[in-house]
């Protein structure tokens, strides 16, 4: 639904970081494939806690804001 494009620090970047790297998955979860050769894929065991004011009429987030990142 689009990109977040702020609500985050560098300290925020490295904590998430370090929670992804422990469910690092050898190969895509996703149901259709994408190209990405330098992706590092990871199981799907996170929510991102994202706050916007609206959804477009492209079906995007409007004034996205990233809150915190918690686990399914």
């Amino acid at each position: 639904m689009g990109k977040v494009g702020t609500g985050w620090s560098r300290t925020v970047s490295s904590q998430i970081r370090k929670q992804l790297d422990t469910v690092v998955s050898p190969k895509s979860k996703l149901t259709r494939p994408i190209r990405k050769p330098k992706a590092t894929w990871v199981e799907p065991k996170f929510y991102a806690d994202v706050e916007y004011r609206s959804i477009t009429s492209e079906g995007l987030l409007r004034a996205s804001s990233f809150r915190g990142l918690s686990k399914r």
